[in-house]
């Protein structure tokens, strides 16, 4: 007995959905405006390499340490409540920083990063995991395509405003006009309800491992997570902290610094609109193949290239990100029970940023004994090379489970009878 595939409904027609695709917009705008704003506001105060890399890392250590909490979270209560709760708190602790910033260190906004990357980190895997909820299946390359549409589009107007804000007006702005958009995306997110009949059924350390579990049954999913790890600490760790620097002394300043930004948020938006579109039937070899050309990013700023030739690779390595990040997100969303979605998600997240913020720590000792060159150029060899070994993985290519050998079943039979224990 087959059953005829629905045609799909617009997604106008599914208003939470909508309601928490506003309430990301408001708090992506908000999000690429405060690292913008402090790291170019440390620049100007004459901090160097290790600072802007501090203030940086202050969200990576908090990502690292608060996502697996996250996903726990979002797995036993009301995600939009999630949500809300994280917005709330971003706004108290930018508003905070705003009223105290003439009297504080620079060393100090690396806490306001941190706190705000602890309250995303709640956030993170709620969000991802209430879309398949809001969502019919096969709407959700649409709907993760529209959810970062408004992420890049906001990440792009959100680097180009806290450039601009520091350039012509000032930090206070800049964290003033934050503080309002974390206060909207709060505002957009209520009245959204989540699946009432989820409840937790088992204590957070069963959970936690649950979770685990459910990635090491999928050798694919390790591999994919350890690639993109490598990824971003070799490849995202020198380029986000050495970008400020090289733009104030070789490419224009804070303006060019918010361009190059803006860029890697505009590249996005074309595979945005490819990956709603095509399904290719192995979205892993086009995602991971595409992932090396991230390695542009550190080598643009090896050389340095002009302006216009930088923000151009930038945008190639938004691009490639993109069309991994939603062909990566569908399959999880399909492939893991909603049940561990939440916590998959999460550790997901936490393998991506575990070692970024080992990455910033070890930029300046790096630049310092081999140089700002050999640093990125370095970077980009081993962010060319960290994605095209893990095709040899099967289950990779298509971004689904391979054909299950009688060990595979043996395996999941023995999990299960844990779980049950």
């Amino acid at each position: 007995m087959t059953t005829t595939p629905q045609p799909a409904t617009p997604l106008r027609h599914h208003p939470g959905f909508l309601r928490v695709w506003g309430s990301q917009s408001a708090g992506a705008v908000a999000d690429q405006i405060l690292p913008v704003a402090l790291s170019l506001y440390a620049v100007s105060q004459g901090g160097g390499a290790g600072t802007v890399a501090a203030i940086l890392a202050g969200r990576a250590v908090a990502l690292v340490v608060c996502l697996l909490a996250g996903g726990i979270l979002a797995d036993r209560v009301s995600r939009p409540r999630i949500l809300l709760t994280a917005d709330i708190l971003r706004a108290a602790v930018v508003a905070t920083a705003l009223l105290t910033l003439d009297r504080l260190p620079l060393t100090a906004l690396a806490v306001v990063t941190g706190l705000c990357g602890a309250a995303e980190a709640l956030s993170r895997p709620a969000m991802r995991s209430l879309v398949p909820t809001l969502l019919p299946s096969n709407l959700l390359e649409r709907g993760n395509a529209l959810v970062s549409a408004v992420h890049r589009s906001a990440t792009l107007i959100g680097a180009l405003t806290g450039a601009a804000l520091i350039a012509t007006i000032g930090i206070h702005a800049a964290l003033g006009l934050a503080a309002v958009m974390f206060t909207a995306g709060a505002v957009a997110v209520l009245g959204v309800r989540d699946n009432p009949d989820r409840k937790p059924s088992t204590g957070v350390l069963a959970d936690a491992v649950a979770g685990v579990n459910a990635v090491r049954q999928r050798p694919w999913v390790i591999a994919v997570m350890t690639a993109v790890a490598i990824q971003i600490f070799a490849g995202t760790a020198p380029t986000l902290a050495l970008l400020p620097l090289i733009a104030h002394q070789h490419l224009g300043g804070d303006l060019a610094y918010g361009a190059i930004v803006a860029a890697l948020a505009a590249g996005a938006l074309p595979a945005i609109a490819l990956a709603s579109r095509w399904r290719p039937q192995q979205p892993g070899t086009i995602s991971m193949l595409a992932l090396t050309a991230y390695a542009a990013l550190p080598a643009s700023l090896a050389i340095p290239l002009p302006l216009p030739a930088t923000a151009a690779l930038f945008a190639l390595g938004g691009f490639t990100v993109e069309l991994y990040f939603i062909y990566w997100l569908t399959a999880l969303q399909r492939a893991i029970p909603t049940t561990v979605l939440g916590k998959v998600l999460a550790l997901d997240q936490l393998s991506a940023f575990a070692l970024l913020p080992i990455g910033y720590a070890l930029v300046g000792p790096l630049v310092t004994t081999l140089g700002t060159r050999p640093t990125l150029l370095t970077a980009a060899a081993v962010v060319a090379a960290a994605s095209a070994v893990t095709l040899l993985v099967p289950g990779v290519a298509t971004f689904t489970d391979p054909p299950a050998t009688p060990a595979d079943c043996a395996l999941r039979t023995d999990d299960s009878k844990v779980a049950r224990s």
